[in-house]
């Protein structure tokens, strides 16, 4: 994540309509791990989870990110 996030053509739509949470996986918060056990067959860092502002999962994915499925994902679940 730390090489793709700053990437030109993935940051500023990240920064269109999302807040970024990042939590330690050696002492998450309860509130990630509720959001987090949704994902089912998570096997590898990282997680990414879509929620509402709520809380509410919508989607969400484990493993290696490459930029294009990022920018998939985001623009999939991009708020109107």
């Amino acid at each position: 994540m730390q090489a793709v996030i700053p990437r030109p053509d993935v940051g500023p739509l990240l920064a269109e309509g999302f807040v970024a949470v990042s939590s330690d996986c050696d002492e998450p918060e309860d509130e990630v791990l509720q959001i987090a056990a949704k994902l089912e067959d998570a096997m590898m860092l990282p997680f990414i989870l879509f929620t509402e502002a709520d809380g509410t999962y919508i989607d969400g994915y484990s493993g290696v990110v490459t930029p294009p499925y990022l920018i998939k994902k985001l623009t999939e679940h991009k708020p109107a």
